[in-house]
């Protein structure tokens, strides 16, 4: 079935938010945290998710969060939350968390946590009938429509074709890993002869499980991580904690960065204890931790303090980290072709959605080229830099660049993915914008 303008006369919401992951909700979260959710879906709010709840997927993943349990804790905090939230501070999930406050809490405690806030935000939007949850639904396309609007083109599980129209749309569809796409000093990964599995990939509970009969039968071929992120140190670390890891030999796990990580500190008193240089520009200056948005948190830092054999470790022998300038082209085709696993860790990037112009035109956005999805604003930029008014991004591999005023190290220029953000700066700027647009409207 193709799309169809909808009618003038049909009922317009404020917004269309598509996806209903950690992404998805924030902008909601930070509308509830500062008592102005029930206005805003008494406006009209739909959420098309393609699962059957709210809440996303990060049960899927094996190994612990990068961010302390109590940044989870925090949208529970404000007094004036909707009662569904309200009930959420004192049930089990949420005390379990609580055990990580100044810790890591695994990523499947996350999801089930993640899951509750779902179930209590579909509680909210029962109570608002202007809003509707839209589960089990893709969303196939977002149009541009004459009057300012856009109309989301959705299927749901049953094949029926519907129609939302909006005065905004949120894209929170999450991210990807273009790795297929993608080279290392001209050598394109797709052409490995090698077993490759991407970060996101070997960090599921069927990764680890397929990387550990790897690990099993690798004899003295290395692992080679490419990449020198959170991601790829964290790979590091959850293969080590695998059976199978019991007999590597020294270096046999391989991590071929660009440039060395940054770390993350709670102050420059504790980098300066562990003998971790810092620069002013390091130091975020809303909380004075060091390397905030950049540094390594979590088992990806407990495996670098390892490797690096900082004050209180054993030295973790079994991982040698090396240098890309040190290797020409040949010499990394060869680590690869010999390796037993090769693992890109390489960064995220935006999934997309077909936005089409109100003459039918699928625009070209510079997120499907890999660049950057939004700006600072969070706004979807095109690729010949032009913004969409009315169509906002949020989520894994946007791109999004927080300013100092977030709570930003001055050093950093790496995009944010942190739910924390999502729940309280980028939410809030996406909120603002979706309503500062309709005050225009409004007022034109």
């Amino acid at each position: 079935m193709s799309w169809r303008e909808p009618p003038r006369r049909a009922a317009i919401l404020s917004s269309v938010i598509i996806g209903g992951g950690p992404g998805g909700l924030g902008p909601l979260l930070w509308a509830a945290q500062h008592g102005r959710l029930p206005s805003w879906l008494d406006e009209g709010v739909a959420i098309v998710e393609r699962a059957g709840r709210l809440g996303g997927r990060l049960g899927r993943y094996g190994i612990n969060s990068d961010s302390l349990g109590g940044s989870y804790l925090e949208c529970l905090d404000s007094k004036i939350i909707p009662e569904p939230l309200c009930r959420v501070r004192d049930e089990a999930v949420t005390r379990e968390i609580a055990l990580y406050r100044e810790a890591y809490p695994p990523l499947p405690l996350v999801d089930r946590y993640m899951s509750r806030i779902g179930i209590a935000m579909t509680e909210i939007f029962a109570d608002h009938p202007a809003s509707a949850l839209h589960l089990r639904t893709d969303a196939r396309s977002v149009h541009l429509r004459s009057d300012g609007s856009v109309a989301v083109f959705v299927h749901g599980a049953d094949g029926r074709a519907r129609t939302l129209v909006a005065r905004s749309a949120v894209v929170a569809v999450g991210g990807h890993q273009p790795w297929h796409d993608q080279s290392v000093l001209g050598l394109r990964l797709a052409e490995c002869r090698t077993r490759l599995m991407p970060s996101n990939d070997l960090l599921s509970h069927p990764g680890l499980t397929e990387a550990n009969a790897i690990l099993g039968t690798a004899g003295d071929r290395r692992i080679v991580i490419l990449g020198g992120s959170h991601s790829a140190y964290a790979v590091a670390w959850a293969l080590l904690e695998l059976p199978g890891a019991a007999h590597l030999k020294e270096g046999q796990i391989a991590i071929v960065q660009r440039r060395p990580p940054r770390i993350f500190y709670p102050d420059r008193t504790a980098a300066d204890a562990d003998g971790y240089p810092v620069h002013s520009g390091d130091i975020c200056p809303r909380t004075q931790r060091v390397n905030r948005m950049g540094g390594l948190r979590g088992h990806g830092r407990d495996i670098w303090r390892r490797i690096m054999a900082r004050p209180g470790t054993k030295a973790e022998t079994r991982i040698a980290v090396i240098d890309l300038a040190d290797l020409t082209t040949g010499e990394l085709r060869a680590m690869m072709d010999d390796a037993a696993l090769v693992a890109p860790c390489l960064g995220y990037r935006s999934a997309t959605l077909p936005i089409v112009d109100e003459a039918g035109r699928r625009l070209a956005l510079r997120a499907d080229a890999d660049g950057d999805a939004v700006g600072d604003d969070c706004r979807l930029v095109l690729a010949d830099g032009g913004v969409l008014p009315n169509v906002y991004g949020i989520g894994l591999g946007t791109g999004f660049r927080p300013s100092l005023a977030m709570g930003c190290e001055p050093n950093f220029s790496g995009q944010a993915n942190s739910l924390w953000l999502y729940h309280n700066d980028i939410g809030a700027t996406i909120y603002r914008g979706i309503h500062q647009k309709k005050a225009a409207l409004v007022a034109a």
